[in-house]
């Protein structure tokens, strides 16, 4: 999403829509309070889960190949658009690209990277839960047994993420 449509979605006030197998539902966008609820329990499942896995030992294991690729996938990319910027003389998206590249946070460690696995799985639990408009039970029907595994559901998750982490003071999405 553009920052433009983010700030007209952030304005209008309106849900994000989705269908399952052509039945509606939508989530809500969450008032400052509810907001304030749903990072406590991000960052509670986060912490809990971090020191669980310290526990096990993963603080001493590397990340996942599949991290790596992943960094390894967003690095280039990241480099192509800063060659293609400076190709065209574009100080400005030269300058971004190389911000985005020195902003980005990898987990260190497996312990890490499997607390944030964790943690974004509980703050799209905690969405559906609170923030979900429609029907819940031919929701839950749909969904089971796990509604996160349903990439409509997932995509509408980004997209409200996407809604309630934009900042308009930054120069860019914090998502």
């Amino acid at each position: 999403m553009s920052d433009f449509d983010v700030l007209t979605w952030i304005v209008s006030g309106d849900p994000v829509p989705f269908d399952l197998d052509g039945v509606p539902f939508a989530l809500r966008q969450p008032s400052p309070l509810e907001m304030d609820r749903a990072r406590l329990a991000q960052q509670r499942a986060a912490d809990r889960a971090l020191a669980d896995y310290r526990a096990e030992g993963l603080a001493d294991e590397p990340v996942s190949d599949a991290l790596i690729e992943t960094k390894r996938l967003y690095n280039e990319a990241l480099e192509a658009a800063y060659q293609q910027a400076s190709a065209d003389g574009d100080t400005a998206a030269m300058r971004q690209a190389a911000e985005d590249m020195e902003r980005a946070e990898w987990p260190r460690n497996l312990a890490e990277e499997r607390s944030r696995d964790y943690a974004r799985r509980a703050i799209g639990r905690w969405i559906i839960d609170n923030l979900l408009t429609g029907d819940k039970g031919e929701f839950k029907r749909l969904t089971a047994p796990d509604p996160l595994n349903r990439a409509e559901v997932a995509g509408a998750i980004s997209r409200l993420l996407a809604i309630i982490n934009h900042d308009p003071n930054l120069n860019r999405r914090t998502a």
